[in-house]
């Protein structure tokens, strides 16, 4: 029972595994969107709805190994010797998972950066649509004003 156990480990291990590289292919294009002028705002909201479905994932993946794991350590810890080959397959499995967390962390924090100049830039273009549409309307109005003239100055007689 336990030695299956350990198989099902192995195998969430796996599908993180493959998780892990789904998220890392979508941090890989969601870079390439935030760097993109014009930045895409619908399909940055995509990208993040698909991340979001696979970090979903990626906890339950976590929370089904940990169950799992609290099931078999008391008969793992009394006879190591015989699970010696699973034991190190998950280990391996998890230096693996670990170095791709890392990864995915560091795509994390290049993306982060995009997006703050990204919507820097937003900011500065929508200032600057705002300051444009001011000076238009102050424009619009002194020039309204040149051609109105003042009722006090007007003869009154007929």
């Amino acid at each position: 029972m336990t030695q299956d156990y350990l198989q099902v480990m192995i195998e969430s291990i796996e599908k993180k595994l493959e998780v892990l590289d789904r998220i890392g292919e979508i941090n890989k294009r969601q870079y390439e969107i935030s760097v993109a002028t014009p930045f895409d705002v619908e399909e940055y909201d995509s990208i993040m709805e698909a991340k979001s479905s696979l970090i979903d994932e990626l906890e339950h993946l976590d929370e089904g190994f940990t169950s799992t794991y609290d099931l078999v350590k008391d008969d793992v810890k009394a006879d190591p010797a015989r699970y010696r080959d699973k034991v190190l397959k998950l280990q391996e499995l998890v230096r693996k998972a670990i170095d791709k967390g890392v990864e995915v962390d560091v795509q994390e924090k290049r993306n982060k950066t995009s997006l703050d100049a990204a919507m820097s830039m937003q900011r500065k273009e929508l200032k600057q649509k705002r300051v444009s549409q001011s000076a238009a309307l102050r424009y619009y109005k002194a020039a309204s004003k040149i051609n109105s003239v003042d009722p006090q100055l007007m003869d009154r007689k007929k």
